[in-house]
């Protein structure tokens, strides 16, 4: 009876992964659609405009795991089948522009910022909706736009401009792969030995550290070699010109350490020949800084001796976790201890069912001491997402807070992406 059973419940598995490849057969091609889009507005106000597209060759995702149900991040788009209004694809993703929405200088002053979609690219005309959480963290409906697949103009590309550096592929399966890319910001052609040893460091860096140490074989990471005009990053050394083709500088939103570029189309143009699904930029520089926006990209810069930054941001670009550190002089206004953050590792208590409760020992006191006694155990310590009260994180001490390994909450939350990439 147990045979009988297990083998009923093998048989059920494998018709619905089949059934789900035979959607992603049934409605696209084996390629990339780009849309490259402007995200433009004000505090509590936004816009979305489709500008260009362009295809790529092979889909570098999931064809199993279309949808995306972790209801994280603070956009999400949906690709619906224009004929029987079908949902076929969703993914969800943080922006610059978001970041850029809770400054001050959005209160008056209009923002205008470059964003790339990937999706696989549909067979049919399909229709895309753009969707943002309003500040109660409920969804809601920005614009809604067809692609025309057959009557598209595409923007051509020179392929031949860019190849991709295989730094630790293991199978040219990419759609089971977690597919990661290394881009190099600040090198010029004399750097090009520090750069092919600074992306094998960085390869290396991301299997220092479990979870990522134990999942060697879901994981794929590319490098694209790719030459700056200066050496180093702008920012910090008024020498350094900011307007670069890849634009990636110091003192985003005047916080001296915070790395990121503006310049999404270019970043996204350099990649046309590599399978990617997450970026991480590469910065030519020994000051510390970086940053990690969720399914947008990673930077970290390079430190020969520890990796923590580079993991730390992943953690955000990959799977969508918040920072637990608390500071009482963030330079980012905005954090809520209002709703339940959608961020895994972070709580305010008001939906803590939806988090990490399953994981807390019955005798460990809600809110959780840090004490001694409470060090290894997860639960519910205050302080978090930049703020000391009101917002918790789970653990006392956690990589996503300094330099230890993850704590068990954030493990598993990474372990559910890479089963979800790599599916």
């Amino acid at each position: 009876m147990i045979r009988q059973t297990l083998y009923f419940f093998f048989l059920f598995l494998s018709f619905g992964l089949n059934a789900q490849t035979s959607t992603f057969d049934t409605y696209f091609e084996d390629n990339t659609l780009n849309l490259l889009c402007y995200h433009s507005g004000r505090k509590a106000l936004e816009f979305y405009s489709i500008d260009q597209t362009y295809i790529t060759k092979k889909w570098a995702g999931s064809k199993t795991n279309l949808l995306d149900n972790s209801n994280l991040g603070a956009h999400r788009i949906e690709v619906y089948a224009h004929n029987s209004n079908r949902l076929i694809y969703s993914r969800n993703y943080c922006s610059l522009f978001e970041e850029w929405q809770t400054t001050s200088e959005a209160k008056n002053t209009c923002g205008n910022f470059e964003e790339v979609l990937r999706i696989p690219l549909p067979k049919e005309d399909a229709d895309i909706t753009f969707f943002s959480r309003d500040s109660l963290g409920n969804w809601y409906k920005i614009v809604n736009q067809k692609i025309e697949v057959k009557n598209a103009e595409f923007k051509t590309l020179n392929y031949k401009l860019y190849e991709p550096y295989k730094l630790n592929v293991s199978s040219e399966d990419i759609s089971k792969k977690l597919d990661i890319v290394i881009v190099p910001a600040g090198y010029t052609q004399r750097d090009s030995l520090k750069m092919i040893s600074d992306m094998k460091l960085f390869s290396d860096f991301f299997f220092s550290k479990p979870p990522f140490s134990d999942a060697k074989e879901k994981i794929n990471i590319w490098g694209q070699c790719y030459f700056s005009e200066q050496s180093g990053i702008a920012g910090l050394d008024s020498a350094i010109n900011p307007n670069s083709f890849l634009g990636v500088s110091y003192n985003t939103f005047n916080s001296p350490r915070y790395i990121m570029t503006p310049n999404l189309f270019n970043l996204h143009e350099i990649l046309i020949n590599v399978p990617y699904e997450q970026i991480v930029i590469m910065c030519n520089s020994e000051t510390y800084g970086g940053g990690g926006i969720f399914n947008f990209y990673a930077t970290s810069y390079v430190n020969p001796k520890n990796g923590f930054v580079l993991i730390h941001e992943f953690g955000h670009s990959f799977a969508g976790l918040g920072d637990e550190y608390s500071e009482n002089d963030s330079d980012v206004e905005g954090a809520t201890q209002k709703i339940e953050p959608w961020q895994k590792n972070v709580t305010s208590l008001k939906d803590f069912s939806k988090k990490w409760k399953d994981m807390i020992d019955t005798t460990t006191p809600i809110p959780t001491p840090t004490t001694l006694e409470f060090e290894d155990k997860v639960g519910v310590f205050e302080g978090a997402a930049y703020v000391t009260k009101g917002l918790y994180r789970p653990y006392q001490n956690c990589l996503m807070r300094s330099d230890v390994p993850f704590c068990p909450v954030c493990t598993r939350e990474i372990n559910k992406m890479l089963d979800f990439y790599c599916e």
